[in-house]
């Protein structure tokens, strides 16, 4: 009886998944069978994080996250393949074209450029930082001469999303928040203490194509577009995010309007999840694992996101820990000269004294009471 209750389970969530899947196609705000165009505005920075910079000497370290962190949106955005990326920022080279095509341009060529028109844009793009930090420690050696530097870098950012038809901003915010270290060991003549350029660049990437994920799933969220028996195929690729793998969630959903506010709430149905088994920059292909509920074409597919346990940084490295072991008490280290050659460099980190279990005096054997002698 159980089994026949737990089949008319799934058969009755089956049928509203197929009712979500069509009314969430009928009510995509977005136009269907081609890109939406978008144009991207310039990026700010927050007075007061361009304040905190210029007091702590990191100005440069700004300007560069932030000048880097425009293009590799741009360029996220654009590599994704899902809207249509309208160039705004260098309208004075366009017009220099379409002004050439006017005057030395064959007229019956269909793809000269024509004065003054320029597509229209659905969507606004706003990015912001506000939040950022480069902080960096060093650690002298002097009997040797040498110095380590440890750094660490944090950048936070912001897109808001505004309808150009409406003026009005969307709800949804994409943000992202972001670390990235630099260790050097041993510097000599000071080299390098300072920190590179490239871990600058190296976390802005990573923050843009971030926001280029967050951003894409406001507005178009990845979707499945066929089933073939435990296979699905997704119409997103490595660009979005989706690499071999990955473990991925599908949803039924609808569109459901408050008849109070006008506001539109998507209502979402777990249905299944999967893991990518193929991937490409424009496509992806994924298993389905477990109970499928009614996986099917238009439902939407999102990442599992899973919070990585952060490894520790090796005690020879400046600031760094070994992680505290409860019953173990570190001894007092041996003492050493680094580098040196009669007294090697050493960390005696594994030099412990053992502690007993919590738990083990109290269940030791009592003692018999001691009698006092008569």
């Amino acid at each position: 009886m159980k089994k026949r209750l737990r089949n008319t389970g799934c058969a009755a969530l089956a049928a509203a998944v197929g009712l979500f899947s069509a009314a969430a196609q009928a009510q995509d705000p977005l136009p269907k069978g081609e890109q939406a165009g978008i144009y991207i505005g310039e990026l700010k920075v927050q007075p007061a994080v361009v304040e905190s910079a210029q007091k702590n000497g990191k100005l440069l370290s700004i300007k560069l996250a932030a000048q880097s962190l425009d293009t590799q949106f741009i360029s996220a955005l654009s590599s994704a393949r899902v809207f249509q990326v309208m160039e705004r920022k260098r309208k004075a080279d366009i017009e220099q074209e379409q002004g050439f095509a006017a005057t030395a341009v064959d007229v019956n060529d269909k793809d000269a450029a024509q004065t003054g028109k320029m597509a229209g844009a659905k969507y606004a793009f706003l990015p912001q930082i506000d939040g950022f930090e480069d902080l960096v420690s060093t650690q002298e050696y002097k009997a040797i001469g040498r110095t380590s530097m440890r750094r660490r870098l944090f950048l936070s950012a912001t897109v808001t999303i505004v309808d150009t038809t409406t003026g009005r901003l969307l709800p949804g915010v994409a943000t992202a928040q972001l670390t990235q270290e630099e260790i050097v060991e041993n510097s000599q003549n000071g080299t390098g203490l300072q920190g590179s350029d490239i871990a600058v660049v190296e976390l802005a990437k990573k923050v843009a194509n971030s926001l280029c994920q967050d951003t894409i799933a406001l507005l178009r969220p990845a979707k499945v577009l066929a089933v073939t028996g435990q296979q699905v195929l997704i119409n997103r690729g490595t660009p979005a995010g989706f690499k071999e793998g990955m473990a991925v969630e599908f949803f039924a959903f609808e569109e459901v309007k408050d008849e109070d506010s006008g506001e539109s709430f998507r209502n979402e149905v777990n249905v299944g999840r999967g893991s990518v088994i193929r991937t490409d920059p424009k496509q992806s292909y994924a298993v389905i694992e477990g109970n499928n509920l009614g996986v099917a074409k238009g439902c939407i597919v999102k990442l599992v996101k899973v919070n990585a346990a952060r490894q520790g940084v090796p005690v020879s490295a400046p600031g760094g820990s070994f992680p505290e072991d409860p019953r173990r008490v570190p001894a007092k280290p041996a003492d050493s000269t680094p580098g040196s050659s009669d007294k090697p460099l050493q960390f005696d980190t594994d030099a412990t004294v053992p502690v007993p279990p919590a738990g083990a005096i109290k269940n030791a054997a009592p003692q018999a009471p001691k009698t006092p002698n008569n």
